[in-house]
C-alpha cells in the first residue's frame, strides 16, 4: 500500500498543491482563444461564411447594368443576384446570358420578374426581358446552391460578358 504524502504548507497558510507555471500558461491560452473566438464572430457578422453582410455579396459595375451576385454561399441555402439595368427610355428590351457553369453551380428556384422568353444555347441560356423598366430596372434571380467549393461562371447583360466568382462553404 502507497502512503499518500500531504501537500507542502505554503506561505499564506494553505496545504495546497498547485502548479502555477502550468495554470498561468494555460490562462495565457485560454485569453488567446477568446481573441481567435472573436475574430471569428466578427467575420460571420461581416458575411465571410455567407448568408448576407457587406462580405458575402460582391458589386460589378457593367456599362448596360449593376451586377450583384453572392461572393460566398452556403450548399444548399438560399442566395439572390440582382441585375439592375442602366436602362434609358429607348432601350426597352435585355437579355441576360447565363454560363453552363453558372448552372452546374447554382438552381434558378424564381425570376422576378419573369422573362419574356428563354433561348438554350451551347454554352448556356440567355433570357430575354422586354421591359423590365416597370419593375424599376431590376431582375431578381433567387439561386440555391447545388455545390461546394469556388465556382467561376460567366454572365452577359446585353452583349457585354463578365466572369464572376463564387465560393460556397458546405
Amino acid at each position: 500500500m502507497s502512503s499518500l504524502e500531504k501537500p507542502a504548507v505554503r506561505e499564506d497558510g494553505l496545504q495546497l498543491e498547485e502548479h502555477r507555471r502550468f495554470q498561468e500558461r494555460f490562462w495565457t491560452i485560454e485569453r488567446f482563444s477568446w481573441g481567435i473566438f472573436a475574430l471569428i464572430i466578427f467575420a460571420a457578422l461581416l458575411g465571410a461564411f455567407g448568408s448576407g453582410g457587406p462580405l458575402a455579396t460582391k458589386v460589378s459595375e457593367l456599362d448596360a447594368a449593376i451586377v450583384e451576385h453572392p461572393r460566398i454561399g452556403r450548399w444548399e441555402g438560399t442566395d439572390e443576384m440582382t441585375i439592375r439595368f442602366k436602362s434609358d427610355p429607348a432601350t426597352e428590351a435585355h437579355s441576360l446570358f447565363l454560363s453552363n457553369a453558372f448552372a452546374e453551380v447554382f438552381q434558378v428556384e424564381d425570376i422576378q420578374p419573369l422573362p419574356a422568353r428563354t433561348l438554350i444555347e451551347g454554352g448556356g441560356q440567355q433570357l430575354f426581358f422586354d421591359n423590365p423598366s416597370k419593375s424599376g430596372g431590376v431582375v431578381t434571380l433567387h439561386l440555391r446552391a447545388q455545390a461546394a467549393g469556388p465556382a467561376k461562371f460567366d454572365v452577359r447583360v446585353d452583349d457585354e460578358f463578365v466572369s464572376l466568382s463564387s465560393f460556397i462553404f458546405p
